[in-house]
């Protein structure tokens, strides 16, 4: 009897450990995907809302200084390494915004949908749902803009891309 109890005692300990681990990890790895997650929000908002009155004053301002101030105060604490952060700032953050500062439009994110991609790597697809408006409208439009993420361990971005299907072409109305 006394046997038959141990065996049972060890089994039972063994699966509560077990148990125990299995749901510690699984909530480490929705905590970490979720640090992605926020990352990558806190990236495409400040990138697709505005501009904002800060943008417009330092595009005021004589020189590229200011600019690479505001983008380097704005940015580059999201990014893995000054190789990725140059490769964002060279190619997404001012081009996105370049169309709608010209033609006088706000730009605002409603909402943006995550899908982690079935890689070794830490990559997500996202859809990003943009409202954007001519300045002295009532009436506003939306579009959507679909975009990949590769984060680090770290949380930070290694490469982020827009892919922009006609994205600039809606602001040359």
């Amino acid at each position: 009897m006394r046997k038959c109890t141990y065996k049972f005692l060890v089994t039972a300990l063994f699966a509560s450990i077990l148990l125990m681990v299995v749901g510690c990890t699984e909530k480490t790895e929705n905590q970490t995907q979720d640090a992605h997650i926020q990352t990558i929000e806190a990236v495409v908002h400040k990138t697709l809302t505005g501009p904002t009155d800060e943008l417009k004053q330092v595009l005021k301002s004589d020189g590229l200084e200011d600019f690479v101030k505001y983008e380097e105060k704005r940015y580059k604490e999201y990014f893995a390494n000054d190789t990725s952060y140059l490769h964002f700032v060279n190619n997404f953050s001012w081009s996105l915004m370049m169309e709608p500062i010209r033609n006088n439009y706000k730009l605002k994110v409603k909402n943006i949908e995550f899908e982690k991609t079935e890689s070794d790597e830490i990559i997500y697809d996202f859809t990003v749902e943009v409202q954007y408006q001519k300045e002295g409208s009532d009436s506003s439009e939306v579009t959507f803009l679909d975009g990949e993420a590769n984060m680090n361990a770290e949380h930070k971005v290694e490469r982020i891309l827009f892919r922009d299907k006609g994205f600039h072409k809606l602001f040359q109305k």
